[in-house]
């Protein structure tokens, strides 16, 4: 049987008739900007995540974007951001007209190395030519940054930390979710995240009052105590997605249980064979992906295609290595573990709606290669 990388049907059967009467009831007040779904859906992320502070946008590309705005980042500042990462972390630096300075990232988490941002920052701050403004981490497959190490970085040059959490949201740590850490966080509602909606959506988390407010205010055109007081942008959460993810909320913590059962399976079953993923100590990822490393990724892949199990080859080319960033700058010494997972990682099924026989099936797949 082929299994699905992602099982949108099986979901929503879960979560009928409850998701069409939501849908229903957003058609039938008709508030489809700023409806009432959107504010309950922000008091409920706040809650959750454990911050003061919640802003619902259009996507987590804006989240990332406004939340460099509202630090004043610019023309003539550096960002610091890890290459190995969905284009969008860095195209939000590009976008405020900043400059992205590429970070490798550790070989075992997949996150930024501290390390590297530190030699990144020393020659940049040795040139004088950018000014260092952010670090902008990212969650990569679920499991968070080291932010002890790189919040003592970035105060030491002055330095906001901003988080790309598009990919961790409920993931938990002996600190908190995450979302809470660094000055701000932006995530994304993609259909493939953890919490995904039926399309677009974002949102930014904060317990800066500051970064609140202004933030706020530019997602919505600038718009603050009925005057427009920033050049803002057109970045409203509708009230559809809003309802569709309040209920995918209601279940979330049960999917959780699920997607980290999955993991324990797939760990126990495929160490040895394959690299697997290991979450610090006291961590417990969402597993919004369930990421492998092999030196034959596309022969593995190849395999996996014939006994049913999709696979997705994520970053294969990193955000440094395209087009668009030809002649970006890069940390010192290169991106080495960069190029590592660029040329190894495969992302398998892991959504919570498997059954303990496509578990299986994954896992025998991967056993059974022998490239």
């Amino acid at each position: 049987m082929t299994i699905k990388m992602l099982d949108i049907e099986r979901q929503r059967a879960a979560m009928e008739p409850g998701l069409t009467e939501s849908v229903l009831a957003v058609l039938d007040h008709g508030r489809f900007i700023n409806g009432p779904e959107v504010a309950e859906l922000e008091e409920q992320l706040r809650e959750y995540v454990g911050v003061e502070h919640v802003i619902a946008c259009a996507n987590g590309t804006d989240a990332l974007q406004i939340l460099m705005r509202t630090i004043g980042a610019g023309a003539g500042d550096a960002v610091f951001v890890p290459s190995l990462t969905y284009y969008a972390t860095a195209e939000a630096v590009s976008l405020i007209g900043a400059t992205p300075v590429f970070v490798d990232v550790d070989l075992e988490t997949g996150c930024m190395s501290p390390a590297s941002l530190t030699a990144a920052v020393d020659e940049i701050v040795a040139e004088g030519k950018l000014t260092p403004r952010a670090v902008a981490p990212v969650d990569l497959f679920s499991i968070p940054a080291d932010y002890t190490a790189l919040r003592a970085i970035a105060d030491k040059h002055g330095m906001k930390v901003l988080i790309d959490a598009a990919q961790s949201f409920g993931t938990e740590t002996p600190s908190g979710r995450a979302g809470r850490f660094g000055d701000a966080a932006g995530t994304s509602f993609y259909p493939s995240k953890s919490l995904g909606g039926y399309g677009d959506g974002g949102a930014m988390f904060t317990n800066d009052p500051e970064i609140a407010k202004a933030a706020r205010a530019m997602a919505n055109h600038g718009v603050y105590a009925g005057q427009h007081h920033y050049i803002g942008t057109n970045s409203r959460l509708d009230s559809l997605q809003a309802a569709i993810l309040l209920c995918k909320l209601a279940v979330f913590d049960d999917e959780l249980v699920k997607r980290r059962s999955i993991a324990e399976r797939y760990a126990a079953g495929m160490d040895g064979h394959v690299a697997v993923p290991v979450a610090p100590e006291g961590v417990a990822p969402c597993w919004a992906y369930y990421v492998i490393r092999s030196a034959n990724r596309d022969a593995l892949a190849s395999h996996l295609e014939l006994n049913g199990v999709p696979s997705v080859p994520y970053y294969k080319q990193a955000v440094h290595a395209q087009p668009a960033y030809d002649g970006a700058r890069i940390a010192p010494g290169g991106l080495p573990n960069t190029d590592i997972f660029s040329a190894e990682l495969l992302c398998l099924p892991s959504h919570p709606y498997m059954t303990d026989d496509e578990v299986a099936q994954v896992i025998e797949a991967v056993r059974s290669f022998n490239g």
